[in-house]
């Protein structure tokens, strides 16, 4: 195994199937396989493996995609397989299942699906490193239709352990358990590979450790990944380690921002953490500190473009995210300037981008390679020199949808130490962070209730949010505008009202109030000075018990379909269960 014996030697030969099955034909399809195959080829692609890809395979597709795996696996020093979408056992038997299988009964499976001894069997003549990863062990809606041919026919929760010899075969959870698809772009396991696969000087038995650690944090300890078989007994480096360069400023960038002629950063690094995170606060941080992101690399800027998921594009949200980032009409005159600039012409910067515009926008997007949407994104942003998601100097939010802050890499990137530990303290919980006025703010995906929230914030040194100006309800609206998973919809039949609810702060009626209508105070102690109430709110009828905390709300009479409505009022919640908080803490 010398190829692979140390830091300073590379593979010569890395090849690696990623298959992700997320539209099933017969039972309901998975969001995520499909964006996790996507994911982890791009990063195998990044660090040196030739990557055959399968996207919704049936059976014939996924039989003939491991035929011609095994034998380009045959000569490889590295062959890696990555499995992510159904996976079920039989009779001590694991089996992945193509997208065609019906699998009407347990006899079928072996007629529609790929036994897994099969996938090892297909790279266990690679006289390199054999690693398979299975991320097939979600909950399986195609035990529920299965006839039972013999009633002494066992079928399994989760995949059954193996004993593979000479192939590593992680699971995205142990033997006997369920995995979860995840509630983001990628399942837990995928995205705990994507964090750590890429980091130079990782050995890799370490790496799957620390995947195991990431994805149990992420599942809030409820999936253990597990590996079966046995690494070698020298290390083994997927990204030698990495020796510190000097960063360059590439010739079409330009920065006002001061040069360190300090100690050199490792360049990859940096490139790698902003990949990983991609947000866009995390590409302005590399150049407002580095001065170096490389945007004239198409695979920067296709990345950056991933920052829109493809619901938001899909559901015509393309205007109200553009709106978002460069809010009035002084930022899209300075976007119309910049293109001109750049040699598309839009005609006069006038702020209103109509047809020249987006004609504007769209060359330049075909000049770089993007899909031609017409519409402002952060990839052209970047591309145009102009800061993402900013209000100022000293104002910003994060991103326009929740991620998971990750504070060894926000720390990379050149994040302020006192905002990265307060995130870190956090927790791993989807969120957006954001500066204004000298304050942080942090919006929050939290299932509970609202005493947890506030006892976990201040913990971390931050409160529930006082609001007290029409400008900072404004900017807590914007850090929210874009991201579902910080809302719930729905209709009350009894009073016939659509609504939309949103995240609680920090407003609340005193205790020891009767009337349900005054007694309102901030937990941070400032005097009330500014509300914001829906209509008719708060309301008399919610008694001195109930409905006595503060949320965002939308409501319309009838049922209306709220989705892409904006919630920027509030409304007298009960507080019992919260699907999201706003946080708020002074920065020094």
């Amino acid at each position: 195994m010398a190829a692979y014996d140390n830091a300073a030697a590379e593979p010569e030969k890395r090849v690696a199937l990623v298959i992700g099955n997320s539209a099933y034909q017969h039972v309901s399809s998975l969001p995520n396989p499909s964006n996790d195959a996507e994911d982890i080829s791009r990063s195998l692609e990044r660090i040196g493996f030739q990557v055959t890809r399968g996207q919704d395979l049936d059976y014939n597709g996924m039989r003939i995609a491991l035929r011609d795996f095994a034998e380009v696996a045959a000569n490889a020093d590295v062959a890696l397989v990555y499995f992510a979408g159904h996976g079920i056992e039989i009779e001590n038997t694991n089996y992945l299942i193509p997208v065609s299988a019906t699998l009407k009964s347990d006899r079928d499976v072996e007629f529609e699906a790929i036994r897994l001894d099969a996938i090892v069997g297909s790279i266990s003549d690679t006289a390199g490193l054999k690693i398979v990863l299975v991320d097939a062990c979600r909950n399986n809606p195609f035990v529920a239709q299965m006839a039972r041919a013999s009633s002494t026919r066992s079928i399994g929760r989760g995949l059954a352990a193996v004993e593979p010899g000479g192939v590593i075969v992680g699971y995205a959870a142990r033997g006997g358990t369920l995995a979860q698809d995840g509630d983001g772009r990628n399942s837990p396991y995928a995205k705990a590979i994507l964090e750590h696969i890429e980091q130079p000087g990782l050995e890799l038995g370490k790496m799957f450790r620390r995947v195991r650690d990431r994805v149990f944090e992420l599942t809030d300890g409820f999936q253990e990944p597990f590996i079966y078989g046995s690494l070698p007994g020298e290390d083994i480096y997927l990204v030698p380690k990495s020796e510190p360069v000097a960063m360059q400023l590439p010739s079409n960038q330009v920065s006002n921002a001061p040069i360190s002629e300090a100690a050199p950063t490792k360049t990859e690094d940096v490139i790698a953490a902003a990949m990983k995170t991609n947000t866009m606060r995390g590409w302005d941080l590399i150049r407002q500190k580095y001065r170096s992101v490389p945007v004239s690399e198409p695979e920067v800027l296709k990345r950056m473009t991933e920052i829109t998921p493809d619901w938001a594009k899909e559901r015509g949200l393309l205007l109200a995210l553009e709106d978002t980032l460069i809010p009035g009409r002084e930022r899209k005159k300075q976007l119309q300037d910049n293109l001109n600039d750049a040699g598309f012409d839009v005609g006069a910067s006038d702020g209103a981008l109509g047809p020249k515009s987006r004609s504007g926008i769209k060359e330049l997007q075909a000049a770089h390679g993007l899909e031609q949407t017409g519409y402002a994104d952060p990839a052209v942003l970047t591309i145009l020199g102009m800061g993402t998601f900013q209000q100022g100097e000293d104002s910003f939010i994060s991103n326009p949808f929740a991620v998971r802050q990750n504070a060894e890499d926000l720390d990379l990137l050149g994040e302020s130490e006192e905002i990265t530990r307060i995130l870190k303290c956090l927790g791993l919980r989807q969120s957006i962070y954001g500066k204004f006025r000298g304050n942080l703010y942090v919006v929050m995906v939290y299932s509970g209730n609202l005493f947890g929230a506030r006892n976990e914030a201040q913990k971390c040194g931050v409160d529930l949010a006082s609001i007290t100006s029409a400008e900072e309800n404004a900017f807590v609206v914007r850090m929210m505008a874009n991201d579902p998973s910080f809302f719930s919809v729905g209709y009350d039949s009894k009073t016939n009202v659509s609504y939309k609810a949103g995240p609680y702060f920090g407003f609340r009626k005193d205790p020891k109030e009767d009337n349900a209508v005054i007694g309102w105070r901030w937990y941070s102690g400032e005097p009330v000075k500014y509300t914001n109430w829906l209509p008719s709110k708060p309301n008399r009828t919610h008694g001195n018990g109930n409905k006595a905390y503060a949320q965002f709300q939308y409501e319309a009479r009838g049922r209306r379909d709220l989705s892409n409505v904006v919630p920027t009022k509030w409304f007298d919640g009960s507080g019992g269960y919260v699907r999201s908080v706003v946080l708020k803490g002074s920065l020094q």
